[in-house]
């Protein structure tokens, strides 16, 4: 204890030369916080509504295209752009809305993407209609919570790593079409059923994602699966004396001192992927799959919103029940953030003070809700555009929901003779 304490005298004796680093980077982190903001605030959005026809015969692989052209967007942040200016990514909201018994399709977007959003959907959707549109979220924060209605809302995380997939369109798919499942179908089930004063609101935001340090992470856990050695990272200095270590070796071979030193040893078999367990099999291909491809930092979240005098848990329920379609045990999973939801767990706490924690959990999802945020504490997780197009994408002809918005009538070019002045 003397020891310790003696440190602790020596640390609090050099405050002079350690606080003045703490503080700096203390200031850095607010001013670029506070530029993030400021360029957030900036940026013009628009909410945009999606009706799509009834006889759509195309697989979620049409909405794969659309998120793969959607990457596009990915920018990098430069040093001054981050530290000076503030610069972000941007990213889109794509989001199902179940309000009052029928069904929208919206997506929000950044102003100077809506040419780029619009051309993507009618590439693989001719004869969708895109409109512009009010903020439906627009008046959640003046009416809830209150006295009169009350809401529910949950943040999904991954139960694993990111580089482990969750499940996704393929294993859903059928050769015969009036086999082929549809992984919407549970969603707009549900969100058909409310009733007058009830809402259900569904939002997947994703932002592109260029960074590789998940898809390294994904063929170290290959390796390990597979029994091969993953090569530690190598740091400036670890390559520079690795370096000057072959150097050596291959003077000394060359002037024949120990010219059998540094042969490198004949490696052992290693196992190839016909040698794994089936189980074993199936991961190792569902991880290279998932890393192969381009994928988005994710935020999932969704809100069940009615008078409470009707207000009825069970939507909840059978909400996160149709999430647990992409999950696998072998896998991945969707699993709600505690943290992030508008519930307190904690059954010994005093119940006025649960009650006023869990107001200020359901204002501060209400705000990250309206405002499209990311997910609270960090928490995103990544997906690629084959998941992101499982869990969002247009229903296939085999889905009927009648109370979701549709093109009623196909639109046609004008005749290419028509006269014009």
């Amino acid at each position: 204890m003397a020891v310790f304490y003696t440190i602790i005298k020596i640390f609090l004796g050099l405050w002079w030369l350690w606080l003045p680093v703490l503080l700096a980077v203390l200031f850095i982190e607010l001013w670029v916080k506070y530029l993030r903001i400021k360029a957030i605030k900036k940026i013009k959005w628009l909410l945009l509504e999606v009706k799509v026809t009834r006889d759509i015969e195309k697989t979620p692989k049409a909405m794969e295209q659309i998120f793969s052209g959607l990457h596009g967007i990915l920018t990098k942040v430069k040093f001054l752009d981050k530290y000076f200016k503030g610069k972000v990514q941007e990213w889109f909201s794509f989001e199902i809305a179940g309000i009052d018994g029928i069904v929208y399709f919206f997506i929000r977007t950044p102003e100077n993407f809506r040419n780029l959003v619009e051309a993507q959907i009618h590439a693989q959707y001719p004869d969708a209609e895109i409109l512009e549109v009010l903020d439906y979220a627009a008046s959640l924060s003046k009416k809830i919570p209150s006295e009169a209605y009350d809401i529910s809302g949950v943040e999904f995380i991954l139960e694993k790593d990111d580089y482990y997939p969750i499940r996704t369109y393929l294993s859903f798919e059928e050769k015969e079409k009036e086999r082929r499942l549809d992984t919407m179908a549970s969603f707009l089930e549900i969100l058909s059923k409310v009733g007058p004063n009830e809402n259900i609101f569904i939002q997947y935001l994703i932002k592109p994602t260029g960074e590789k340090d998940w898809v390294e992470k994904g063929l170290e856990a290959i390796n390990k699966l597979m029994g091969k050695k993953t090569e530690a990272r190598k740091t400036l200095f670890g390559s520079f004396f690795e370096e000057i270590n072959e150097f050596i070796i291959n003077l000394l071979k060359a002037i024949a001192i120990y010219p059998e030193w540094g042969e490198a040893k004949k490696e052992e078999a290693k196992p190839a992927i016909q040698n794994l367990s089936p189980g074993g099999k199936v991961v190792v291909e569902a991880i290279e799959n998932k890393i192969s491809k381009i994928a988005f930092k994710v935020c999932i979240r969704f809100a069940y919103i009615a008078g409470k005098d009707i207000f009825n848990r069970a939507n909840m329920a059978a909400v996160g029940g149709a999430f647990r379609q992409f999950n696998t045990l072998n896998l991945n999973a969707f699993k709600g953030n505690s943290k992030a939801g508008t519930s307190v767990d904690q059954p010994r706490i005093i119940p006025f003070i649960k009650n006023r924690r869990e107001f200020i959990r359901k204002v501060a999802f209400v705000d990250r809700y309206i405002n499209r945020k990311m997910s609270k504490n960090k928490k995103d997780f990544i997906l690629n555009i084959e998941e992101l197009a499982t869990i969002y994408h247009y229903p296939i002809l085999t889905v009927e929901t009648p109370t979701m918005r549709r093109v009623e009538a196909k639109k046609a070019e004008p005749p290419v003779s028509l006269p014009v002045e």
